[in-house]
């Protein structure tokens, strides 16, 4: 309690210095809001979405050529967004914060990736970025782990997919509008793996005959990219066809800080070969129903390499190196990974205007995860998606906005091992498991300035009995320019196929217990000056049964447990953690100095404390792989031209270190009387250490060559910093990529 009675006491200071200077600050022209529009008005509004939206840090927008002070336009505070209800809004009108990130913050970034994209966004904390990530190190959202953050494309769910190996460097955003993050209250509407929020990617919508993109992209370490999009609109047909060919092969040098010195060498294992495929077909039956056909086809492959540092010892026991002793397994397995989906989605406006929208989904989509180990032994889980959800958003009144449906889901799942050696194949489970889930969500204008959300989820399983999930959330607009919000919701995630039945390198475990978690958070949106604007969020996260991994190991108690579901030694076992608590404050700030001029600002803390693990040596340290800090700070530049260059520093502060999902495992020898010795890797640190924090300074260049033909340039880490990225994971030192791109 007194880490809640801290931030109360924080935010309340924050609150009452903001306040004050909010009234003696003139006040610029008021923003017209969605709640205040006439209901004919929602789907222009909708419409114009892509437009009007503002970055995560944000960005500001070009002046218009009929203004004569552009420097004077105010930065759009006010985007509409459309994750939180299903309804075209605007940010005045939510009380939860949703941070934007446009197509000019995804190629100042250089993101290839969503993983890349959503890096520094506020709340978001991750590991998964650049070179040599790997699906093992991860992302949070206020703490929240990658397994219970719901990731949309265009609205339709597809983290329940790679239920186990579920990367967000798989998805390429070539092709993507803009990236939408909600840090809490998803559970409503979108389920089970919203617990820690919702990212939604909003793909490209044809308006034009033909139009594309082709882009080629070189780079360090074997880094190669391939990608284009062709779409088009032909009376009441639209089309969409996006493609990626990604391949690298991330031989880096590293070189990293152990109490033992400094160990060096070239990272192992970590070629990626990708290939992506989408389409998208919509057909307009009239003027008020849809019809869209949505498609996907992944492959990948790629080495899978937990712990990354290499050690090299020639002579650690008898006579034999650590490589002979096992010490390096945890870098020599191969992972393939093939995904596919459809879905069918119609949309009905219901009535004579815009206020009223009904959508049906139907959807099947399919992951086959093989991983392949040093030995030989082929670890597969198939799962097979089969989805239904039908919702209704609906503006009952100009004070009054609801929207409610159900989702049912089916999973279909398969695993087992074959021995690549002897032929040998056994299928350790072939089930399936139904969620079906009832939701709805109001939207209430209290008084002008006052919204207030109200809603639950009621989720229905028959392993792990039902649960009724509220939230409810409010936003005081205290003055044109300044905001105070506030939001409570509770969650329930009940665990997957491949959490209770996997059989890959992460054993699933049978008896496992859904996660259940209140979440608090309260903030400020404040635009001191036309130029200028600010937001700050603080949060509280109290989650029982937290699903992480726990290493089999015979020294200690729990080890009986995990022989009795048939595991054995240095054996990954999904487990829950009884309590977790998690604190912390998110921030973007935002200065548009002079026309041309930018300065942003992103900044995340959080403290996610493992109350009760199951080994008492992580009792009330850090959860593993969650930087306490992260952040990011930087100038941008841009001619009218279209020249940009921006500059940025990216802050890391500790980092928990995770022995039990990332490794490395001991090895186990044997004295000549028969006693067991067991050697640990040289680079292995004690559960609960933390790693340095780290600086790196990223350059970013835009250059215009022709007139639809762009020269973009990325170097990271100008300062040739070496760090350890997540645990075991190192990082490279300067490295670079290159590319250009076309638009018809």
């Amino acid at each position: 309690m007194s880490g809640l009675r801290v931030d109360a006491l924080v935010l309340g200071c924050a609150f009452s210095v903001l306040i004050a200077a909010a009234a003696a600050e003139p006040l610029p022209p008021v923003s017209t809001r969605a709640g205040d529009l006439a209901p004919a008005e929602w789907n222009r509004i909708a419409q114009a979405a892509g437009p009007q939206v503002a970055p995560s840090q944000p960005v500001a927008q070009q002046a218009s050529e009929t203004e004569a002070d552009p420097k004077d336009k105010p930065i759009d505070l006010d985007e509409v967004t459309v994750t939180g209800t299903g309804r075209a809004q605007r940010q005045s009108e939510t009380t939860t914060p949703i941070y934007i990130i446009d197509q000019k913050e995804i190629e100042q970034k250089g993101s290839r990736t969503l993983g890349d994209a959503i890096r520094n966004v506020p709340g978001v904390t991750t590991n998964i970025f650049g070179a040599g990530s790997d699906v093992h190190n991860g992302y949070f959202i206020r703490g929240v782990p990658t397994t219970s953050t719901a990731i949309l494309i265009d609205g339709r769910p597809i983290t329940n997919l790679n239920q186990e190996h579920y990367d967000p460097s798989e998805i390429p955003i070539n092709n993507v509008e803009r990236i939408e993050v909600m840090p809490s209250g998803g559970t409503t509407l979108y389920g089970s793996t919203a617990l820690g929020g919702v990212i939604n990617v909003i793909t490209r919508k044809p308006t034009r005959p033909l139009e594309g993109q082709l882009s080629v992209e070189f780079g360090s370490y074997g880094y190669s990219k391939y990608g284009a999009y062709y779409q088009g609109k032909s009376g009441p047909v639209t089309y969409n066809f996006n493609y990626e060919n990604f391949n690298t092969l991330n031989n880096f040098f590293y070189r990293v800080e152990r109490p033992v010195g400094i160990l060096s060498g070239t990272r192992p294992n970590g070629d990626f070969n990708s290939r992506s495929y989408n389409l998208d077909v919509g057909y307009e039956i009239d003027a008020r129903n849809t019809i869209t056909l949505n498609t996907y086809l992944r492959n990948f492959a790629k080495g899978i390499s937990p712990f990354s540092i290499v050690d090299t010892r020639q002579n650690v026991f008898n006579g034999q190196s650590a490589e002979q002793l096992g010490l390096n397994d945890d870098h020599q397995s191969r992972l393939l990974t093939d995904t596919w989906g459809i879905g069918l989605t119609w949309d009905s406006k219901l009535g004579q205007g815009n206020d009223s929208n009904l959508q049906f989904r139907v959807s099947v989509d399919r992951a086959l995860n093989r991983e392949l180990d040093r030995i030989g032994d082929d670890f597969s889980t198939e799962i097979y998606l089969l989805g239904l959800r039908g919702s209704h958003a609906w503006q009952v009144s100009r004070g009054w906005g609801i929207t409610y449906g159900f989702d049912y889901l089916r999973e279909i799942g398969r695993s087992g091992v074959t021995s690549l050696v002897t032929g040998a194949s056994t299928t350790d489970y072939d089930t399936s498991l139904d969620r079906p889930a009832l939701f709805f969500l109001n939207d209430f204008k209290l008084a002008s300035n006052v919204t207030l959300t109200a809603g639950a989820r009621y989720s229905i399983t028959s392993q792990f009995g039902n649960s009724f999930d509220p939230n409810i959330g409010v936003r005081w607009q205290v003055a044109p320019n300044f905001a105070l919000r506030a939001n409570f919701n509770q969650g329930f995630k009940a665990p997957n196929f491949h959490d209770l039945f996997g059989k890959t390198v992460h054993k699933g475990n049978p008896n496992l217990l859904p996660e259940r978690g209140s979440f608090f958070d309260a903030g400020i949106d404040w635009q001191p000056t036309s130029t200028t604007n600010l937001r700050f969020t603080t949060f509280i996260a109290n989650i029982s049964n937290l699903m992480s991994l726990n290493l089999a190991d015979p020294r200690f108690a729990d080890f009986a447990y995990f022989q009795s579901l048939g595991y054995v030694f240095n054996d990954r076992v999904r487990v829950n953690y009884p309590s977790v608590y998690n604190t912390g404050f998110e921030m973007g700030f935002n200065w548009r100095m002079a026309p041309s001029w930018e300065f942003f600002l992103t900044n995340t803390y959080t403290d996610s404390r493992v109350v009760e693990g199951l080994r008492p040596e992580i009792n009330q340290t850090q959860q593993a792989l969650v930087p306490f800090l992260m952040g990011r700070a930087g100038f941008s530049y841009e001619d009218p031209n279209g020249f940009r260059a921006a500059v940025f520093a990216n802050v890391v502060g500790g980092r928990s270190v995770d022995t039990y999902h990332v490794g490395p495992g001991d090895a186990e020898v044997f004295d000549p009387a028969g006693n067991p010795i067991f050697i640990s890797h040289i680079a292995k640190l004690p559960p609960g250490s933390l790693l340095p924090g780290y600086t790196t300074v990223d350059l970013s260049l835009r250059v215009p060559v022709a007139q639809a033909i762009v020269f973009n340039a990325y170097i990271d880490n100008l300062l040739n910093t070496y760090y350890e990225r997540s645990y075991g994971g190192p990082a490279p030192g300067t490295n670079f990529r290159v590319g250009l791109k076309t638009t018809f």
